[in-house]
């Protein structure tokens, strides 16, 4: 295939200045970083909402995401849209939009291990909880960054005149100058930068595409399945996977994929970085606004990827060499079009949006997971009467040594979806079962999680470790089973928390779920909030999500019907949204 000889002079002055600006950033913010822990992993919580949020959506609309949404979308048509619902949807943001970024908010802590303490109490059992919560965050940290070093060099070494690895470090080393700096004010300001280049760029792309004019003729020849948006019962073998069968029982993977993104939500995360924005929030209006503002931004994500897809078609319709090898492995589809597609300076925009997408989600992902060795590891256990420089210092040196072991774990893995499918499947649902019942069940204690944890972590890492290549539906049950079992067993034979806990993070927090015993001691002005009412505005803030996506697609692929009825039940949802519960909390 014909290549261009290289990045013309105005891509690398793009380039560039986004480089110097995050580079900037860091040096600017580091001094106010340094004055503490809670300002280098919290921002002292007096970052405004606005910036919180568009933080979010950097981190969200990663490089490596992308490039593996658009290789689904690219090969099996708008079938790739369901694909997108293991993670790449975000559908937790319907849960956190409605009740959950608030009761995150109230929460009042820097890391989802040191909530343990405050839903379980200080002794044993929070502390084993607390433990093992930092070491499974910890773990989740390492596969994210092994996931952005394997899509960022092989993204990257389309561009420039360097193998994929050398990209790949280069990039680390970069992510990491600033991000152990300056934490997370550093980040969350140089992530609104970078949120600005991704816009450009998403509607650059996203509006080429529209109006192109082998438009139509593209998408004809990709043939009358590929605009199918309703999914089938099974998927063909997809032969540049790993696991080329991996997806044969869609309709099952769609269920998984589905449960994954709402049990995600409704366990308040995980971890990571998206729960350190709403620790850092300053109170649950500022939840609900970064949230919505989340929510809307990364609409944009969705021009920038079905362009590229389009603009992928376009290109393999007027060159079999390029045809050829977008069949062979998709997940070039993204640079060979930025390659291939976009004039000079329009090229550099787009390469440097991404770039600024992949470090958006590197150092927010680094930032949140150094919180967690240093505030639930170093301070709880090893250094408990640690000064706030030294706490600092070693908030620095974790952020290099995860960087470290994400890029020898990346520059070993085989491909990108491999890793992604690991950790949306297994890993993902080793966590959920503990997360989830935390929130819900009065009775669950801090022993039920930390064995929920740990039985969830030894399978998803011994999968692994054993090189078994599970499909997603036997995967993700079987550890969501095992994990759930032991932490229930583990409940169920020893003493829930104390009334005195129980009854300070039911006042604090007002959870819904099987709170019978404790409502009932409860102060007479605490009432937590209606189930059915939540769950209810949740499912139609989800539907209101979805909505907003497939009027992206439709729109850039010219279907005018789907225009209509997802323009009409985008609008209608979310007034209906707005009017019914967001107005009064946001």
């Amino acid at each position: 295939m014909k290549q261009p000889a290289g990045l013309a002079a105005a891509d690398w002055a793009v380039i560039a200045a986004l480089l110097l600006g995050v580079l900037a950033a860091g040096l600017y913010f580091s001094r106010r970083a340094s004055r503490g822990i809670d300002d280098y992993f919290l921002g002292g919580r007096r970052i405004p909402w606005w910036v919180l949020g568009m933080s979010g959506t950097a981190s969200n609309f990663d490089m490596t995401g992308t490039m593996v949404m658009v290789s689904f979308l690219y090969a099996i048509g708008l079938q790739g849209f369901w694909v997108a619902m293991r993670g790449g949807m975000c559908l937790p943001l319907g849960v956190l939009l409605v009740y959950m970024g608030a009761w995150l908010r109230r929460s009042r802590v820097m890391t989802t291990a040191e909530w343990m303490e405050l839903r379980f109490g200080p002794g044993r059992a929070g502390q084993a909880a607390r433990l093992l919560s930092a070491v499974s965050n910890l773990v989740v940290t390492v596969a994210f960054l092994t996931y952005f070093v394997k899509g960022t060099g092989k993204f990257l070494s389309v561009f420039v005149p360097l193998d994929a690895d050398t990209c790949s470090l280069l990039m680390v080393g970069l992510g990491l100058a600033y991000t152990a700096a300056a934490g997370l004010f550093g980040v969350v300001y140089t992530d609104v930068l970078q949120e600005l280049l991704m816009l450009a760029a998403a509607l650059w792309v996203g509006i080429a595409a529209a109006t192109s004019p082998q438009h139509a003729a593209a998408l004809a020849a990709a043939g009358p399945g590929w605009l199918e948006l309703a999914p089938r019962a099974a998927a063909e073998p997809m032969g540049w996977l790993h696991d080329p069968t991996m997806y044969q029982a869609f309709g099952l993977c769609i269920v998984f994929w589905m449960a994954r993104g709402l049990l995600e939500g409704a366990g308040g995360l995980t971890g990571g970085y998206m729960p350190q924005r709403y620790y850092a929030a300053a109170d649950d209006r500022r939840a609900v606004l970064l949230t919505l503002e989340w929510t809307l931004l990364l609409l944009f994500r969705w021009g920038l990827i079905i362009g590229v897809v389009v603009l992928g078609l376009v290109a393999a319709s007027g060159d079999g060499q390029v045809a050829a090898l977008l069949r062979a492995d998709p997940e070039k589809t993204l640079p060979v079009v930025i390659f291939t597609a976009l004039p000079a300076g329009v090229r550099g925009v787009v390469v440097a949006g991404l770039m600024a997408a992949a470090l958006s989600t590197f150092d927010s992902t680094l930032n949140a997971g150094a919180s967690y060795w240093v505030r639930d590891v170093y301070q709880r256990h090893l250094r408990p009467g640690a000064g706030e420089r030294r706490l600092v210092r070693q908030g620095r040196l974790a952020t290099v040594l995860l960087a470290a072991a994400g890029t020898a774990a990346g520059l070993a893995a085989h491909n990108i979806d491999a890793v992604w499918s690991w950790i949306t499947g297994p890993l993902s649902a080793g966590l959920f079962a503990p997360v989830v019942l935390r929130w819900y069940w009065w009775r669950f204690n801090g022993w039920g999680f930390a064995a929920a944890t740990g039985a969830g972590l030894l399978v998803a890492v011994g999968i692994k470790a054993a090189g078994v290549q599970l499909p997603l539906y036997l995967g993700f049950p079987l550890a969501w089973s095992v994990s759930l079992l032991a932490g229930v067993v583990v409940t169920l034979l020893t003493p829930p928390a104390g009334r005195e806990v129980l009854a300070r993070f039911f006042e604090r927090i007002r959870p819904f779920g099987w709170w019978g015993p404790v409502a009932r001691r409860a102060g007479p002005g605490v009432r937590p909030e209606r189930a059915a009412a939540a769950l209810g505005w949740t499912a139609l803030a989800v539907c209101w999500q979805l909505a907003g996506v497939v009027l992206v697609l439709a729109l850039v692929l010219h279907q005018w019907g789907r225009v209509a009825w997802a323009g009409a039940g985008f609008c209608g949802l979310g007034a209906a949204l707005y009017l019914g519960r967001l107005r009064r909390r946001g």
